[in-house]
């Protein structure tokens, strides 16, 4: 089990993009990003129903490769 999870915590999964390209396609890596990680954290033994995905965001500041990314918090 992954630490912290199993403590009544879930695992809420973000998946960015930047606002360069394609706005559909964005959407969608990100998605699938976030995707990949829950597949993750559930081939580790985190239960599905103790993990929350999130709507894709866009980052509008910063780095185009900083926004391409997936955040994980514990809440």
């Amino acid at each position: 089990m992954v630490k912290g999870v199993a403590a009544g915590k879930k695992a809420v999964i973000s998946g960015y993009h930047d606002a360069t390209g394609d706005p559909d396609k964005n959407v969608e890596l990100a998605k699938q990003r976030a995707l990949a990680v829950r597949d993750a954290l559930k081939a580790a033994g985190v239960a599905e129903d103790k993990i929350e995905l999130k709507k894709p965001e866009q980052l509008n500041a910063g780095d185009a490769a900083e926004a391409r990314r997936v955040e994980v918090k514990l809440e």
